[in-house]
């Protein structure tokens, strides 16, 4: 351990340091105020909700709220009409559960709308409920994965929602780019991610994990909200093709979701 040095009295060790810039106009939560975070799953399939919750480390100074659709939403998101009811149907939800059915006076700091997709939901709560920041997983996901690495794919469910991831990572990059180097689906329903055959979905997470990696993909992100928990799998999928793949980053974009919310809901951008 190094021992602590006095001060020193010498006059030219003072430094003269330029004004800081006003940051008044920014507001910081305070670092002993807890940030409360709702993960809403927006379809009615509690055993993805229950995923998610066994499966997430809060951030630090955050504490998370698990929110399941209402039993009126889908049982899985599988296509745009499915995303807009289920949207409809949780948004409805969500003001019924706020004081004087009034959005802006939930008790959520933030919402990660725990959908794969460019979930409608997102808008509607950013639209309604501006001060609280929403964002859905796909959003977080690529955030991340641009920052994570030079190139990602996205291993997903059914054939059915590939054409809506696709359409929403060209929304977040601005149109088409060389980063992305596609989606695959894995055939594998969302609840069947979580309750069935163990074999049948490691085989094709494996497989589809593979594919992408040898596509050129140094971040695959997880693209549904049943895959949470996964990583180890796809990593060591990778790792499996020899040395050159062993660093492939996997990115859970309800992980990613938390984190980007945690310093949204601190760094009050609106204030």
């Amino acid at each position: 351990m190094l021992a602590s040095q006095p001060p020193s009295s010498h006059p030219s060790n003072t430094l003269n340091m330029a004004p800081v810039a006003d940051t008044t106009s920014t507001t910081f939560a305070s670092a002993s105020s807890s940030v409360a975070l709702y993960v809403v799953n927006p379809n009615s399939s509690a055993v993805i909700t229950s995923a998610l919750a066994a499966s997430l480390a809060v951030p630090p100074g955050c504490h998370a709220n698990f929110v399941t659709g209402p039993p009126s939403s889908p049982e899985s998101i599988q296509d745009i009409p499915g995303s807009i009811i289920s949207a409809a149907e949780t948004y409805r939800s969500l003001v019924a559960s706020s004081p004087s059915d009034d959005l802006a006076l939930h008790p959520a700091d933030a919402f990660l709308v725990a959908c794969f997709s460019d979930h409608p939901l997102v808008g509607m709560l950013r639209q309604k409920c501006p001060s609280k920041p929403a964002v859905h997983l796909l959003e977080a996901a690529v955030v991340h994965a641009l920052s994570a690495g030079n190139r990602f794919g996205v291993l997903t469910t059914g054939r059915s929602v590939v054409p809506d991831v696709e359409a929403g990572v060209r929304k977040l990059l601005g149109g088409n780019s060389d980063r992305y180097v596609g989606t695959h689906a894995t055939g594998l329903g969302v609840v069947e991610l979580q309750t069935g055959n163990r074999e049948k979905v490691e085989a094709a997470i494996t497989t589809g994990a593979q594919k992408l990696a040898a596509s050129g993909a140094d971040v695959i992100i997880l693209g549904c909200a049943g895959m949470t928990g996964m990583q180890p799998l796809v990593r060591r999928a990778c790792a499996a093709l020899g040395p050159d793949y062993a660093s492939v980053a996997v990115i859970d974009g309800a992980i990613a979701g938390m984190h980007i919310l945690a310093g949204l809901a601190r760094t009050n951008y609106r204030a």
